[in-house]
């Protein structure tokens, strides 16, 4: 057992804490000051066992840094919102920005603990999260975050001899609950479980530290030496060497084949068009409220070239749909704030709450596309964002939710024909702009990134459709009918 290792009789006495506290404390403001300068986001955990001091080392640690620099996130059972989304939704919307430190009081860990281990499957359920939680973690490394983790240990005994302290005195009692002493009597079920949760999530690029929480001068004084040697060796190489970027570094998902055409492969008269148009969105509303009714959450994906039809594919989708029970979510450029954040932030911050339906003009697929091409990141970055990509898509569907990715392929001469006569319509002038015209300068460097983009990201739980454009009525009637056809597998598997 790997917490039998640790000494819980450790101690440390008045004189000697106050000697050696001292200068951690005013090292700790020092090094914020420099996170600060570096723009190096830092999160801090906090986890333990019921009474073992987590809010008390909270605290302590607090004190000595300026309060305008953190954010102290207190984790407890999640509010009607944050049920109707994913476990880890609320952290990884709560991630702190670049130069920010975010202290978390109990995390994903005691969430993915109290909420996923009560099932029957809670030892697949175990599984999944150790999984996610490996993939959010790493992902926000990779990005240059600090990950500092800590475990306060007590005995099973200690904690009985607090619980019962806190019960006999007012001023603590409020805080005793009916649940601190069911998982107290539980104690010895729950401690091989929290050891595979941090065995299983123990990485150099996050690692767990075991703090004998026993004697409070020790618990504290470990805490504030170990934040602040984390912190001095990540600055340190940071002014050394910048930040590293290593192509073997990079997990890139091997591709599939693909291919993509332009031309579609049937064409419809007018009244056959608008005959199965108005069946489809019919059928569309009525799978909407299944959704709603069963509180399955849906993401809609459209990506393509310039010209291609999204917006009028989306004014089709959306026709017959309850307006109270979808979005439609544009994507631009990234402002501040978003940019102070990994880049997948700005899209968990928007999606969709169970049983309501997101539909993206343009997504997460930007990293790959636009931003590769235009070198809005850098080779490493966009390289790494293939895996990124895969593994939130993983774990956004492993939670429940569906998701629909659209291609729309038009051939290069149709772009440049539908191009001029928005050019030439004043009513449709508004659609084209001069980025429009310098990205179509740059075709075959973005039609070998959609090439890659496709191949790396198309996978068995989130394949991409690819939708012949040149005619828009062909394109339209196929994404009703591929929404169609996914949502009911969706509903009736």
């Amino acid at each position: 057992m790997m917490f039998e290792k640790y000494d819980l009789k450790k101690s440390i006495d008045d004189h000697n804490f106050e000697k050696f506290i001292a200068p951690l404390q005013k090292q700790l403001g020092v090094l914020q000051r420099s996170l600060r300068d570096h723009r190096i986001p830092t999160i801090i955990v906090i986890e333990g066992w019921n009474a073992s001091g987590i809010t008390m080392v909270i605290n302590e640690l607090i004190q000595f840094l300026d309060p305008r620099g953190f954010t102290m996130h207190s984790i407890g059972s999640p509010s009607d919102e944050e049920r109707a989304r994913p476990l880890l939704w609320r952290f990884q919307v709560g991630t702190p920005s670049k130069g920010r430190i975010a202290i978390f009081a109990r995390s994903w860990y005691s969430r993915a603990l109290a909420e996923q281990m009560s099932g029957i499957d809670w030892k697949n359920a175990m599984k999944r999260s150790i999984s996610s939680i490996n993939s959010f973690e790493r992902q926000l490394s990779d990005d240059g975050a600090i990950i500092i983790k800590f475990f306060l240990h007590i005995s099973k005994e200690e904690q009985k001899r607090r619980l019962d302290e806190r019960e006999h005195d007012p001023l603590t009692s409020w805080m005793i609950t009916t649940g601190e002493w069911d998982f107290h009597h539980h104690y010895d079920t729950y401690l091989p479980i929290i050891e595979q949760f941090i065995e299983g999530t123990d990485f150099p690029h996050a690692p767990w530290t075991i703090v004998e929480a026993t004697d409070k001068n020790h618990t504290v004084l470990k805490i504030y030496s170990t934040v602040i040697k984390m912190l001095e060796k990540h600055l340190a190489s940071k002014d050394s060497h910048g930040k590293k970027e290593k192509e073997n570094d990079i997990i890139k998902p091997k591709k599939t084949g693909f291919k993509r055409k332009s031309a579609p492969p049937a064409s419809f008269s007018k009244a056959e068009y608008e005959q199965d148009l108005l069946k489809y969105q019919d059928r569309i509303r009525a799978l909407q409220y299944s959704l709603y009714k069963r509180k399955i959450p849906l993401i809609i994906v459209y990506e393509g070239w310039d010209a291609a039809g999204k917006g009028g594919n989306i004014m089709r989708l959306v026709r017959h749909m309850n307006p109270r029970g979808y979005d439609v979510v544009p994507i631009g450029r990234p402002d501040q704030t978003e940019l102070d954040h990994h880049y997948l932030w700005r899209f968990y911050t928007r999606f969709p709450k169970s049983g309501h339906i997101t539909i993206f003009d343009r997504s997460w697929y930007g990293r790959v596309l636009v931003e590769r091409v235009e070198g809005f990141c850098t080779p490493h970055e966009w390289k790494r964002a293939y895996n990124e990509i895969n593994e939130m898509e993983e774990v956004y569907i492993g939670s429940g939710g569906g998701l629909v990715k659209f291609w729309l392929e038009i051939d290069k001469d149709e772009q440049l024909k539908r191009f001029n006569q928005r050019q030439n319509d004043p009513l449709k002038q508004w659609k084209i702009t001069e980025e429009d015209w310098r990205n179509r300068k740059k075709w075959d460097e973005y039609d070998e990134a959609v090439d890659e983009m496709l191949a790396r990201t198309s996978t068995q739980l989130a394949p991409w459709t690819v939708v012949e454009s040149d005619d828009k009525q062909y394109a339209r009637l196929k994404t009703l009918q591929t929404v169609i056809t996914y949502t009911e597998e969706q509903l009736f598997r």
